[in-house]
């Protein structure tokens, strides 16, 4: 059965910069180091999951986000540092326990958006469709569903807008794509599921979700 995801607004915002930030702006381990450009970024993404009633299939909440300023970066990856997310999963637990850990998202940069349509960069990587799964079952095993978001983003050869809109053919109700300015952005939602069988649980990716992002559209046909 399809999760549905439901992205607020106030999240949209923090996803989209996040991801500008690390493709557009140096980052340096200190002052001396060799500075790095358009490199991954990660972070978590906090909410209500709500697991498949009836007809209804599981939905997933988003209400908030946060980066993981601790995670390894680099042009073609990221690695997140396990223990601080278990240390915000703690955190939140003690003191916003209306919040769950429901998720998580990183970024795809690329050069240009050449590169972006040769690779099919919005889609998730043989190794993102491996990490998903173990992310679940290491970090949030009591949740039944998880999502995981992907933005990709890469320079535009000349500034211009196009609206938000769904990404095409099978992928329709999987993400969106838009152009801001000086650069293209892409939106993909996947899932990972625990399943339990003959008393053993096993974590799996899965692409059977419905993203929706009410607010996206009008955002930036009012600007």
């Amino acid at each position: 059965m399809t999760t549905a995801i439901f992205i607020e607004d106030a999240v949209l915002p923090q996803l989209f910069t996040s991801a500008i930030e690390a493709y557009e702006i140096e980052h340096r381990a200190s002052h001396r180091s060799k500075p790095k450009e358009q490199i991954e970024t990660f972070g978590l993404l906090w909410g209500h999951s709500l697991p498949a009633k009836g007809n209804k299939p599981a939905r997933c909440v988003i209400t908030t986000a946060t980066i993981e300023t601790s995670a390894t970066r680099d042009h073609g990856s990221v690695a997140p540092n396990f223990g601080s997310i278990k240390t915000k999963k703690a955190f939140f637990e003690r003191y916003w326990p209306n919040l769950e850990l429901i998720g998580s998202f990183h970024s795809h940069p690329y050069d240009s958006l050449d590169d972006v349509n040769r690779c099919t960069g919005w889609r998730a990587s043989n190794a993102d469709t491996e990490f998903f799964p173990y992310l679940h079952e290491e970090i949030a095993p009591e949740q039944q569903e998880m999502v995981h978001l992907i933005l990709t983003i890469s320079a535009l050869k000349i500034n211009g807008w196009a609206y938000p809109s769904r990404l095409t053919n099978s992928e329709m109700n999987k993400g969106f794509v838009l152009s801001a300015e000086k650069r293209k952005l892409w939106l993909r939602a996947y899932g990972s599921s625990c399943i339990e069988d003959n008393g053993q649980d096993y974590y799996n990716f899965h692409d059977n979700v419905h993203l929706q992002a009410p607010s996206l559209e009008s955002r930036f046909f009012e600007n």
